[in-house]
């Protein structure tokens, strides 16, 4: 009696409430859902210290809802669940983050755009060359985005983000925060002239970052074979008052260089690089998976723009098997100099890995990474495995 109770009230409810509301079939045409399913498991080998296992999986799931003419609502729902567990009992007596995870809406915006104008506004997905470009983790904060296109060479941009997410995130930068409690803005400069491509961006962490800076570059050399060189550079400087406050005590202007050749042949492509930050304590980026920083070609060691007086020599060595399946070698050795604050901290990493795309939508992937730290670091070696199934839609 108490189900059927139960389910009259939900039904004469459901009556009363929405009785205005939109048909289901109706509601959801023209709505474009998007998104990702990915599960990692990664083993972990540290030197030194106990071994571990870890599970990493993220669903995504992105809702655009035309609302109007040239103008849509979007809403991006997601979830990430880690656990890791340790090879020995004494070492952990469980998964060292909670098993289950809730659902959560990283974004709500609403996009309007026509004739080369485009803009979103509300908690929106800041993609710029310093904050986070990771999909599962993307920089994303409360404010506008506004762009205008004049013509195929150039496009100019402006915006103003309230409160950053994911400024640090895993693996965070050099004193940046994981949110950045303050208001960033800026302007952009992309533009398309002959061979070389390049866009120019301005930045203000009001109270935190006086400035930043980013310019990258990308050309094609006039040379028979299909050769490209990519360039980034990066100044960033400190607000004087918020560096002494976080007992900060060098907020000079810090420099940030990257230079890589790469090349493609038939079924096998190269690259070569070299990255270089100096020695002062300034941010050049607010993540440590900005596009700017996060250029070596190792698995782990990706990034060192906000280090001190350190420099990586890398490459990466591709062959693709067939159409479907390819293999890779990675490496780099990574210098810290004397005034890095972590003299004889030197770096040798080395990856090898593979892909194979099953479909246009379903891809597994896995590496396995070395990382040997010199003797004199405080760093731990570690080897680690990675194996990757991931659906996109």
């Amino acid at each position: 009696m108490i189900k059927k109770l139960s389910l009259a009230a939900l039904v004469a409810m459901g009556s009363m409430s929405f009785a205005s509301a939109t048909p289901l079939t109706q509601a959801i045409k023209n709505v474009d859902l998007s998104g990702m399913l990915r599960i990692r498991f990664y083993n972990e080998d540290p030197d030194g210290a106990h071994g571990y296992r870890r599970w990493r999986t993220n669903g995504i799931f992105v809702f655009k809802v035309p609302v109007a003419e040239n103008m849509k609502f979007v809403v991006r729902n997601s979830v990430q669940t880690n656990v890791s567990v340790h090879d020995d009992a004494v070492a952990s007596n469980g998964p060292t983050s909670n098993v289950d995870d809730n659902i959560a809406n990283n974004l709500l915006f609403m996009a309007y755009s026509k004739d080369g104008f485009n803009a979103i506004v509300g908690k929106i997905p800041v993609a710029t060359p310093v904050t986070s470009a990771d999909p599962v983790t993307p920089g994303h904060g409360a404010g506008a985005i506004a762009s205008y296109k004049v013509n195929d060479n150039f496009t100019g941009a402006a915006f103003f983000i309230d409160a950053l997410k994911n400024g640090g995130g895993e693996g965070t930068a050099v004193d940046v925060p994981n949110l950045i409690a303050h208001n960033v803005a800026g302007a952009a400069a992309i533009f398309n002239v002959s061979a070389v491509k390049g866009q120019i961006w301005y930045f203000n962490v009001n109270n935190m970052v006086d400035s930043l800076v980013t310019v990258s570059l990308d050309a094609k050399l006039p040379i028979q074979y299909n050769v490209g060189i990519h360039v980034d550079y990066a100044n960033g400087k400190y607000n004087s008052d918020y560096a002494k406050g976080h007992n900060i005590s060098d907020d000079d202007a810090k420099n940030y260089y990257n230079v890589a050749l790469n090349a493609d042949v038939d079924a096998v492509s190269a690259k070569i690089g070299y990255t270089y930050t100096d020695k002062h304590a300034s941010p050049v980026e607010l993540a440590v998976d900005a596009p700017i920083g996060a250029v070596i070609t190792t698995a782990n060691n990706y990034n060192i723009a906000n280090k001190k007086d350190t420099s990586s020599i890398y490459g990466k060595l591709g062959y693709a098997v067939d159409p479907k399946t390819s293999v890779y070698l990675a490496a780099q050795y990574q210098n810290a100099g004397n005034d890095s604050g972590n003299k004889n901290n030197d770096l040798a990493e080395y990856t090898i890995g593979g892909s194979y795309k099953m479909n246009k939508k379903l891809g597994f992937g896995a590496y396995y990474d070395i990382a040997n730290w010199d003797s004199k670091s405080s760093n731990k070696d570690n080897n680690e495995f990675r194996f990757e199934a991931k659906y996109t839609f």
